[in-house]
């Protein structure tokens, strides 16, 4: 398909995703915000029904995770009376990490006629944050669903299990010998996919003496290179000093709204996309709006892919990856 628009960060597709996204891979990060249902005259607008509306989610929830890479991360907005429902479909399918409330800085509440009101005004938005199921720093068994992904995306962690199983046997060891030299039980996590996890720079250590004490040549990558392999291979969070660290986030709207009734401040997909896509990595946003994804990635040395359906949406997109580059 010929992109809207391309450069060397941003791709744009006009279109529908559902038909967009099984041809294009998969990505580090899946950064979206889909329809709620809000908006008057517009494709937010067009559910008729609560049962016809999670039927979509539904749709969408299985194409995007078909998009993640095995180690990526899903983070899905939603309005607040909506979010449980959504929450529970992703939950069929990946892990829940967070259930983060954005907490606006102002409110149309505040101009509410308090005898007016029958329910409290939200000022708040909701972001859906989910894994795959073992993407962070273990597998977490081999039953049922669990297991089932693992075996359609392949083990994450499975060049490192396997490095240290297959050198360990090399060396005529067994399972009983390194828990013996180490003082722990910890064979079956370092050796087997059942809630695997990378030894301890000192187990290794012991590991690595126990393996060669009859003059062989075994385990000798250096720890530094595992554990930089291991990171690579785990799913990418990267939160820093000065971070908002709780589920509770505060980011104030972009006072220019660029043609778009709903869109999200560049601030906070610009937080999202540092925490969750490594440099160098590609977000993929199926509902674009004006590109704020898009922007972010850019201005932040990734790369994106954006879809959006709307034509008059994909043009702004454009003009705005068109700019310089912003210093973040």
């Amino acid at each position: 398909m010929t992109p809207y628009y391309q450069d060397n960060a941003v791709t744009i597709y006009h279109g529908d995703c559902r038909e967009i996204v099984p041809t294009l891979g998969r990505f580090d990060l899946l950064l979206t915000d889909p329809p709620y249902g809000k908006v008057k005259g517009h494709f937010d607008n067009e559910w008729t029904n609560r049962p016809a509306m999670l039927k979509d989610c539904a749709e969408w929830r299985d194409m995007m995770v078909a998009a993640m890479k095995p180690n990526a991360t899903l983070y899905w907005f939603a309005w607040p009376v909506l979010a449980g429902r959504i929450e529970a479909l992703i939950a069929e399918k990946l892990n829940p990490l967070s259930h983060i409330v954005w907490k606006k800085p102002s409110s149309v509440a505040l101009k509410a006629c308090p005898e007016a009101l029958r329910a409290p005004m939200p000022e708040t938005e909701r972001i859906l944050m989910a894994e795959h199921y073992g993407a962070d720093n273990m597998a977490l068994g081999e039953s049922g669903y669990v297991a089932k992904c693992d075996e359609l995306r392949g083990f994450i962690f499975e060049p490192l299990r396997a490095y240290l199983a297959g050198e360990w046997e090399k060396a005529g060891k067994n399972r009983q010998d390194a828990e013996r030299a180490t003082g722990t039980q910890m064979a079956g996590h370092w050796f087997s996919r059942v809630q695997w996890t990378l030894p301890t720079a000192q187990h290794y250590a012991t590991l690595q003496r126990v393996a060669n004490e009859g003059g062989g040549e075994y385990l000798r990558r250096e720890y530094e290179d595992l554990r930089r392999e291991y990171e690579d291979l785990r799913r990418f969070f990267d939160c820093k000093t000065g971070d908002q660290k709780t589920d509770v986030w505060e980011f104030a709207p972009d006072n220019e709204r660029l043609g778009h009734p709903t869109p999200k401040p560049l601030s906070l997909i610009s937080y999202i996309v540092r925490l969750s896509c490594r440099p160098g990595g590609t977000v993929l946003d199926p509902f674009a709006g004006s590109g704020t994804t898009g922007r972010a990635a850019k201005d932040l040395g990734r790369k994106a892919v954006l879809i959006e359906r709307e034509e008059k949406y994909c043009e702004i997109a454009a003009r705005r990856m068109g700019q310089e580059v912003l210093a973040l």
